[in-house]
């Protein structure tokens, strides 16, 4: 990593700095890469914000930015399967949904699971940690930072269509990625000044189209959702820093498939690592871009020459 002024970037990024986690269904096991790419380099989180599958992650870490928590997550995303997330899927699946029940999946899986790896409640956490969902009436973002973590999480990532909208208090919410697909806005509110964010990016070499009511679901809300974040840089106000974190490109891993948790997680590493090997800090402003193909802004945003870049947003 290059440094400026002879001082590790851990030393000279303002802070606080958050950890920023998008949602992204089973391509969240690619942030789990990301932070070990991260943890070698030093870079330590004063707050951890997250959406959806980021929310779980965020929770996650914020039991403590440690090696073994790391490989505890990714022992986590590496054993997952879809029926440890949606339960068992069939006909009556399909009957939920056409009887008014306005999901496919009941949530009691991904409920169980998550009581199995979070503690009970956010004052629990050695690390400060919000996680955004939606109010499912007025569209605008909840960020929770207090109070039952399982509960807000499941909130966080009630992926509409897929799970039931969750009550909490005397909201009904969904998932956070409708209006925060990567939080960046959330962690301004809450007083970072350094943002790295963990985008697990999107599917964009995929070598078959979904085929049940699930798959396809989630493959078109994933592709509605990842260009959000091009609008929420934009918005950024320019005394920010950035470090936007390159997803892993080409990746043909679709974000229903909960079978290729190892696989993303080095993936998630590698194009980490690269970046952060190369990067050289100097200033405010943003670093790297997301993950994007065939976009006009693409060509704006693009690493010349593989190497990252300093994007200033005017």
């Amino acid at each position: 990593m290059r440094f400026m002024r002879n001082k590790p970037l851990s030393d000279i990024l303002p802070r606080p700095v958050a950890f920023v986690f998008s949602g992204g269904t089973s391509l969240g096991s690619v942030q789990v890469g990301m932070l070990r790419a991260v943890f070698e380099a030093g870079i330590k989180p004063d707050l951890l914000v997250g959406t959806s599958a980021g929310a779980v992650n965020a929770a996650s870490v914020g039991q403590g930015f440690t090696a073994s928590r790391l490989e505890h997550l990714a022992n986590i995303w590496s054993g997952l399967r879809t029926s440890d997330i949606f339960g068992r899927l069939g006909i009556r699946s399909v009957l939920r949904l056409l009887n008014n029940r306005g999901a496919l999946s009941s949530a009691n899986s991904f409920r169980a699971l998550l009581r199995t790896h979070l503690p009970h409640s956010h004052s629990a956490l050695a690390i400060q940690t919000a996680v955004v969902a939606t109010d499912f009436f007025t569209g605008g973002p909840v960020i929770f930072t207090a109070g039952d973590l399982v509960l807000n999480v499941l909130a966080s990532a009630a992926i509409p269509m897929i799970f039931p909208a969750v009550t909490v208090g005397s909201r009904l919410l969904v998932d956070g990625g409708v209006v925060a697909h990567v939080p960046l806005a959330q962690a301004e509110m809450l007083g970072a000044r350094t943002m790295v964010v963990f985008d697990a990016g999107y599917p964009c070499k995929l070598s078959r189209s979904p085929k049940g009511p699930l798959e396809r679901a989630i493959h078109f809300i994933t592709l509605m959702l990842h260009r959000q974040s091009f609008g929420l840089l934009s918005m950024l106000d320019r005394s920010f820093t950035v470090i936007y974190l390159p997803a892993p490109c080409p990746l043909d891993v679709p974000a229903y498939d909960f079978s290729q948790g190892s696989r993303l997680i080095q993936a998630g590493f590698e194009s980490a690592h690269s970046f952060l090997a190369e990067l050289s800090f100097s200033g405010r402003g943003i670093y790297g871009n997301p993950h994007v193909h065939d976009d006009p802004m693409h060509t704006t945003m693009e690493v010349e020459n593989s190497m990252p870049r300093l994007l200033l947003l005017h």
